[in-house]
């Protein structure tokens, strides 16, 4: 094999012209002989470069000093000569360099050209856009079918792909899968200038997952699609990210709240009962998705054994006065009670939920913790009065429902999602479409009454709550890394988000958070059932 001696490769199973031994003079390539088949004997080694190389002297010629190298892909040592040095600390000092200098030369020898071997082994083949289009849809519905894929996003890659995707591709006279080139997609931002920059970027992000469908199955060129970019790039400025602004004050949130229990109040007379339900349940769910910050469809996927309910109590001083009153009214002192009995003075129940949301779109598990307990409460009395008044109860989804021995109510299992609704003989969940159906003719009826965001142009939407309970947090001063658990954002996007909230003065304690006070050692967890008693009574 022939060898460089400057730079030439050396494995350990290759001589090092030991034949120029002790002449110190530079081997030759013509080396030959026995003594050849021997490996020099290494004199001296110091680790360089973190352990990534070493320099190194040969018992032949301890003054000359080398760089060495093991590459793993050839599965052998790199040797280089460094010149120009005197000791063993000047070679150090010029090892980074020709690290530097060996590899970049290397990369350069090997990068693999099109239509060679390391490269794209074969011409890519040639198929019409739409048929493939088509295949990787059904390739998506079928992870849909085996829960690896939430239908929500199937959806969007169907509605991007076989809407606005294929009509642009007819409009440019894009057929087949070679016409995707270079260039080719640099207009899909101007055909879709009517639609939002984050829809744009969203939109362009499914269209690259269907280029690398694309370049899996040879329908494009892999090295020319990694080194140039086919998909165009979407810039942001801060308006972008203002599409779902925050509740401008507690007033306005208010405003919001009246509308909602005049709503559902409305339909306590309606003559169809599950009219009634179903604005109750928008009612709720929207409680929800303000206190936790949830995504509306985490909320949405929610089951009641996702739930755990908590009386933490908290003291009131209102409350204090009254229970030191009562017993000053009985001949006592508070000097004469116990320590125990002065210290659950003004005592009073106070509620909180431990919502486990196990399927996120960041696909990362969390615990919130919040006071919608006493909203979900209520709401499970009423399904559980709905279900018995309208005879629902004997069978939902194949499960005859057991009724509760306490208040007679038909038993909701725990398996069930927290904000389905019953229709027939089963639980459904209402479509996302139908939420946001509602929530834009609420704000469209009470827009006169609301003075809309406080730093936006854009109006308020359902992913409004989640950026009000992010405004919440930052007013009361919650660090970003507690907040980023809460949310089931990463720290470096709820650091954006806090960044373009404006800054307002702290919310108050009641659009805020419940101030828990003093609490009750020893906190015991509780059902929605005894929460709905507590707070009837």
């Amino acid at each position: 094999m022939p060898m460089n001696w400057r730079s030439g490769w050396v494995t350990e199973y290759e001589p090092l012209f030991p034949c120029a031994e002790q002449l110190q003079q530079e081997p030759t390539n013509q080396c030959s002989g026995a003594d050849c088949l021997a490996m020099p004997t290494i004199a001296t080694r110091k680790p360089v470069l973190d352990g990534r190389a070493e320099v190194i002297t040969y018992t032949r010629d301890t003054s000359a000093y080398y760089l060495r190298q093991y590459i793993k892909a050839k599965r052998g040592y790199k040797t280089t000569r460094i010149y120009d040095i005197e000791t063993e600390e000047d070679a150090c000092g010029k090892a980074l360099d020709i690290f530097i200098t060996t590899h970049s030369t290397d990369a350069k020898s090997s990068q693999p050209r099109r239509g060679t071997k390391e490269g794209t082994k074969q011409k890519p083949r040639k198929g019409l856009l739409k048929q493939w289009v088509r295949k990787y849809l059904d390739d998506e519905k079928e992870k849909v079918d085996n829960e690896l894929l939430k239908p929500s996003t199937y959806k969007n890659k169907k509605e991007c792909l076989d809407g606005h995707f294929l009509y642009y591709c007819d409009e440019y006279n894009l057929l087949t899968t070679r016409d995707i080139k270079v260039g080719a997609l640099d207009k899909y931002i101007i055909y879709r200038s009517e639609s939002k920059a984050l829809t744009k970027r969203k939109e362009l992000s499914l269209i690259s997952g269907f280029i690398n469908y694309l370049i899996k199955h040879r329908m494009l060129d892999a090295y020319e699609a990694a080194q140039k970019d086919l998909v165009p790039k979407v810039r942001l400025v801060d308006a972008d990210w203002d599409s779902n602004p925050p509740i401008r004050d507690l007033d306005e949130w208010n405003i919001i709240l009246k509308h909602l229990r005049r709503y559902v109040k409305a339909a306590e007379k309606h003559p169809n009962p599950r009219t009634a339900l179903w604005r109750k349940h928008f009612y709720s769910l929207l409680l929800v998705l303000k206190q936790t910050g949830m995504r509306p469809d985490e909320a949405r996927r929610m089951k009641w054994r996702d739930i755990e309910f908590e009386n933490v109590g908290r003291i009131s001083k209102r409350q204090r006065d009254l229970d030191l009153g009562e017993l000053q009214a009985q001949g006592f002192e508070e000097w004469e009670l116990g320590p125990e009995v002065v210290e659950d003075l003004g005592r009073v129940n106070r509620y909180v939920s431990h919502i486990r949301v196990l399927k996120s779109k960041t696909g990362a598990q969390r615990k919130i913790t919040s006071n919608s307990a006493e909203v979900l409460a209520r709401w499970k009395r009423d399904l559980r009065e709905y279900l018995d008044k309208n005879e629902l109860h004997f069978e939902l989804n194949g499960v005859e429902l057991k009724r509760d021995k306490d208040d007679g109510l038909p038993v909701i299992p725990d398996d069930v999602l927290v904000f389905s609704l019953p229709d027939k003989n089963e639980w459904k969940l209402p479509p996302y479409n139908t939420l946001n159906v509602r929530w834009r003719h609420m704000i469209n009826k009470i827009e006169g009454e609301l003075k809309g965001p406080q730093m936006s142009e854009h109006s308020y939407t359902i992913y409004s709550l989640r950026s009000t309970r992010a405004q919440e947090l930052m007013d009361m001063g919650v660090d970003v890394y507690l907040a980023s658990t809460q949310l089931g954002h990463s720290v470096a996007v709820l650091e954006k988000i806090y960044a373009r909230l404006p800054q307002r003065r702290r919310a108050t304690k009641e659009a805020a958070h419940i101030e828990f006070g003093k609490r009750k050692t020893g906190s015991t967890l509780t059902t929605p059932e005894n929460i709905y008693e507590d707070l009837s009574t």
